[in-house]
């Protein structure tokens, strides 16, 4: 029958056919693709908190007009996984601060398809056709391949019977509340101009370079300057005027992870103590309220992940190392949500998106990779979701972030092995082999400071060293450990020569970068390692007593003396240490006391009867609040370097045991 028709009357009944489906949604879900029931206002509209907006007698040429601007040429695939508040296309929104006006609302929103195997479903601006990423043997997965639902509705219906979705109808952190009461709460938060020409310079110079997590700072860049002309032009002055571009769920998260990294520059500022610390805090309380605007937990976005990482990285560095530790977990699951952990779901999208979604993985990566090194504890990061990058150990000139990369997948590596110390020492030393290989490929300047021929050169330089050592005498570690049969294994005189090197260079490293740079003394990895390293120094019998390693130990105690309390006449500290956590003023404490316990055995011996007494090493340290003396009995002879710093360094801050005593 068809064939008695021709083509403009087969277009004329597929056009009505059409118009009727269109006509049963109202124009929110129309806009957003989604189900709608007919009802007005419709159950869709009211689970997103927005009926005042559901209306059904919208123009439909508004629409088309619309969805044809976003349409793409057949065989490519929507923009990226975050809208920024520029006329570029940007995906995924993640939520909104609903305005109450329907005069193009949500324009500008672009939706993707994103496919995987036996994965597939939108990111868009809606909840219901948000991206929630599941693995193939999930049941929704399985159900979307049997019945070939390539619009993933009916896994999406599935997963919602299965309780697999969030319902997107609540904010758990604060009172449900108006748009209108929300634009004002996000207003009352925004930087103003002041702070952000101030404490992003200090973020992109002192933060940024040696912790890249923006995955695109040259975007983010731009869209700082968005941001900053529209403050201008008086966007965010009127309270009761909601701005729909800046009200969405994906720009409230833009604006989250503008204030983070605020809060970083801010600890890395020229400010004075104790005036560094209130803005740090402030600048991070307000980003996370604007998470909390952003609905985050139920719709995590690339902002938001980036948000949250950069603000875990800020507590590590002002002493908060557990907190950040209990953060960084559900950055990952909120990570992990989006698939960011593997390849496969992120085949389909973009190159760009995809390069995106692996650097922020990556990124992940690294925090946890350092984090469990310097704690001991297991990490929650994968890396096989991404294909390893091979080419490391045959390409030249790799760069800061190349070599830190290769670092941070080892220290997962090394965190999760569970050896004997025969099968620990074998891949020591070909983890050592391999390490030596990648580092030998960086750019010159990474090798040599000799080849430094700019002032940042000098610092990737040192704080590239300072990782590397750290990581060096970490897999040096069982040669360093007191065991009965050390000699008996082969290479363990080689990994004590490495081990006594690394350390050694990792003092000297630090000692040499905060004389150029604050940076070093306001990053709790870098003050990790050197305090780890100059007190294993200290207390190992290879190098206990070696002048050079005693000359190092002094020096640092100096640098961190001179940084630290500053006692007046009521004998209170000042607040420069507050940002050492506690692991590290215990380390410090110990240090202090075991070079002054040898410099007093040292003067005793040396210096003439009724001669003037070495400097009083105790004094230096009184504001830490810490105890003055090693533990009562210890000889430290009779125990490993290794386990003695980690019962220095990694001594729990919260007993459980009085949880069930508190009445």
């Amino acid at each position: 029958m068809a064939n008695n028709f021709d083509k403009q009357e087969i277009d004329r009944v597929l056009q009505q056919r059409r118009k009727q489906r269109e006509s049963r949604a109202c124009y929110p879900c129309r806009q957003r693709k989604v189900k709608c029931d007919g009802t007005q206002p419709c159950r869709t509209c009211r689970r997103r908190g927005h009926p005042e907006i559901c209306a059904y007698d919208m123009s439909h040429s508004r629409n088309r007009s619309a969805s044809a601007g976003n349409e793409q040429p057949a065989g490519e695939t929507g923009p990226e996984l975050n809208w920024r508040p520029e006329p570029v296309p940007r995906l995924g929104s993640q939520g909104s601060l609903p305005s109450p006006r329907t005069q193009g609302w949500n324009q500008g929103q672009a939706q993707v398809q994103v496919q995987s195997q036996g994965n597939r479903a939108n990111i868009a601006e809606g909840g219901e056709k948000e991206y929630i990423f599941s693995g193939d043997n999930s049941v929704v997965s399985i159900l979307r391949q049997r019945t070939q639902d390539a619009n993933g509705f009916m896994a999406r219906e599935v997963g919602s019977v299965l309780g697999l979705q969030n319902t997107y109808n609540s904010y758990p952190f604060m009172d449900s509340k108006t748009p209108q009461e929300q634009w004002s709460s996000l207003l009352q938060i925004l930087p103003q101009r002041k702070e952000v020409l101030k404490f992003f310079h200090f973020y992109r110079l002192c933060g940024y370079p040696f912790n890249p997590i923006l995955v695109d700072v040259d975007r983010f860049e731009l869209d700082l300057c968005s941001y900053l002309n529209a403050r201008a032009a008086g966007e965010f002055r009127d309270p009761n005027c909601i701005s729909e571009r800046w009200s969405t769920g994906g720009s409230v998260g833009h604006i989250s992870l503008l204030l983070a990294t605020l809060s970083a520059g801010a600890h890395y500022s020229d400010l004075e103590d104790p005036q560094r610390s209130e803005a740090y805090q402030e600048l991070a309380r307000r980003s996370f309220h604007a998470l909390r605007l952003a609905n985050f937990l139920f719709r995590p976005s690339l902002d938001t992940i980036q948000a949250l990482l950069i603000l875990g990285n800020t507590l590590q560095n002002n002493g908060q190392s557990d907190a950040a530790w209990a953060l960084l977990g559900t950055t990952v699951r909120l990570a992990q949500t989006l698939g960011l952990h593997t390849n496969k779901s992120m085949a389909h999208l973009p190159e760009y998106v995809r390069s995106r979604a692996k650097s922020l993985w990556l990124a992940i990566v690294w925090q946890d990779g350092l984090l469990c090194l310097c704690y001991d504890r297991p990490p929650i990061v994968t890396i096989s979701g991404w294909a390893t990058d091979t080419s490391i150990f045959s390409r030249t000139n790799l760069s800061y972030t190349d070599i830190m990369h290769y670092l941070c997948r080892m220290a997962l590596d090394i965190v999760r092995s569970d050896e004997t110390e025969i099968q620990e020492t074998s891949r020591s030393l070909d983890a050592l082999t391999t390490l030596d290989n990648v580092y030998s490929r960086a750019e010159p300047h990474l090798c040599s400071r000799e080849y430094c021929r700019t002032f940042h050169q000098n610092l990737e330089h040192l704080a590239l060293k300072m990782h590397l050592c750290f990581v060096v005498s970490v897999l040096c570690r069982p040669a360093v450990k007191r065991t009965q049969s050390r000699d008996a294994f082969h290479g363990h005189e080689l990994l004590r020569t490495r081990a006594k090197t690394s350390l050694l260079e990792a003092s000297k490293a630090f000692l040499d970068f905060q004389a150029l740079s604050i940076v070093p003394l306001r990053t709790w990895s870098m003050v990790h390692t050197v305090l780890s390293s100059t007190l294993l120094l200290c207390i190992w019998e290879e190098t206990r007593h070696d002048p050079e390693c005693r000359d190092l130990q002094q020096r640092v105690i100096e640098v961190f003396s001179a940084t630290g309390p500053a006692t007046g006449d009521s004998g209170a500290a000042s607040d420069n240490a507050q940002w050492l956590s506690e692991q590290h003023i215990r380390a410090l404490v110990t240090l202090r006391n075991a070079v002054g316990s040898a410099l007093d055995q040292q003067t005793e011996q040396t210096m003439p009867h009724g001669a003037e007494t070495a400097p009083d090493m105790n004094s230096l340290f009184l504001g830490f609040g810490m105890p003055n003396a090693f533990p009562e009995g210890l000889n430290i002879s009779d125990v490993s370097p290794v386990t003695y710093i980690d019962s220095i360094m990694n001594v729990p801050l919260f007993d459980i045991s009085q949880e069930s005593q508190f009445l």
